[in-house]
């Protein structure tokens, strides 16, 4: 028959509360048996089943009658009786310490549990606002983060999981949606800065060009990227109407850096518009400029056109100069006025070159000059003799 545990296995202080009435139960669950080999608690109104603990199998004993001595080869007792005043005590200091122990233990753990939850719901929050403050260039970053810190610290945060999901969901998709407006403000920056900088080139180039053929083909460009920057601006500023409530919208939801950064944005395709105006204007003014430059060489080429064959015309014998006869055939022809001999002598004295047959191409102008100053002079003179 396996042995029964007695008092002096249980323990002085345990079997003193066990017997006290303190621990009911305490002997059926663990087999503590008494000095008699019977189960603790059958003598104190345990309901006892057959065969628990240490003595399953083992019928106990009936009790001993009282005064009885224990049988032979029982375990001696440490404590017999009640506990003395000492003991009993001693063993209330016992009970108090446990219990404080106890108590402290779960207070600790609970501390534990909620600094571990506090410190979950910080660092996904934290996460969430970095998300919010995020440029446009770590968005894709900062969302990757935050689904990884949600995924491991969510399951601590407790009572405040269900709140932070639902703020992170909104995060992520006001970080998605600025993402998406960034991306098109920033495509329509880029757009406009580089369609400046073609037309500023356009510009340089055309007026560095000389040859007209040249000239004509750079204006086609330049004036069609005029129109083009001028159509840009109103797209920009089309934009700007359509958007401006979307857009201030999507300001109230970003904070710190990110608002710095879609602020300036915002204000550079505001500029980007007045900047296009602009280069539409300077291209259409180099344009309109180049023009007129062109049209005034084109004229005075005809005019020197015009005066070769006015000279060609009176260069009857084509030595590539102007006799007297044909100086005065010249003059009336064109001025319908017969030089005198003195307008005559004056031309060859100041026009022809020593051993020149007559007045050359380059100083015909100056010759036509001299010829048109003689005729006035002679208008006057006879308007004189006329009124005296």
């Amino acid at each position: 028959m396996p042995a029964a545990m007695g008092t002096s296995q249980m323990g002085m202080a345990g079997y003193a509360q066990y017997a006290g009435g303190q621990y009911p139960g305490y002997g059926t669950a663990y087999g503590y048996s008494d000095p008699y080999g019977r189960p603790y608690g059958s003598s104190m109104g345990e309901a006892v089943p057959s065969g628990c603990g240490y003595m399953q199998g083992v019928t106990p004993p009936p009790p001993p009658p009282p005064g009885a001595p224990p049988p032979p080869g029982a375990p001696q007792l440490y404590m017999q009786g009640p506990m003395t005043e000492e003991q009993r005590l001693a063993d209330e200091r016992d009970k108090a310490r446990r219990r404080l122990e106890d108590e402290t233990r779960l207070r600790n753990e609970e501390l534990h549990r909620k600094a571990d939850s506090e410190r979950a719901v910080a660092t996904v929050r934290n996460a969430i606002l970095h998300l919010q403050n995020g440029q446009s260039d770590a968005l894709d970053k900062l969302q990757k983060t935050l689904e990884k810190t949600s995924e491991r610290e969510l399951p601590k945060c407790e009572s405040q999981a269900e709140a932070l999901k639902r703020d992170m969901s909104k995060a992520i998709a006001e970080a998605t949606k600025r993402r998406e407006e960034l991306r098109e403000l920033k495509a329509m920056i880029r757009s406009g800065d580089e369609h400046i900088k073609a037309t500023a080139e356009l510009i340089r180039q055309n007026l560095a060009r000389d040859k007209d053929k040249d000239q004509e083909e750079m204006h086609d460009q330049l004036e069609n990227a005029g129109l083009e920057a001028l159509g840009m601006s109103d797209t920009y500023k089309s934009f700007m109407e359509e958007r401006s409530k979307s857009l201030e919208e999507l300001k109230s939801g970003t904070k710190g850096p990110a608002l710095v950064d879609l602020r300036l944005l915002v204000a550079k395709i505001r500029k980007l518009s007045g900047d296009l105006t602009q280069t539409a204007t300077n291209a259409a003014s180099v344009v309109r400029e180049g023009k007129e430059k062109l049209a005034r060489r084109e004229a005075a080429v005809e005019l020197s056109q015009r005066i070769q064959d006015t000279f060609a015309l009176y260069d009857a014998d084509d030595d590539g100069f102007l006799s007297k006869q044909e100086v005065i055939r010249y003059a009336e022809g064109e001025f319908t006025f017969t030089p005198p001999e003195s307008c005559i002598e004056r031309l060859w004295r100041n026009l022809v070159t020593p051993g020149k047959s007559g007045i050359a191409f380059d100083c015909f102008q100056q010759m036509k000059v001299t010829i048109g100053a003689a005729r006035v002079i002679e208008k006057e003179r006879r308007k004189a003799q006329s009124t005296t």
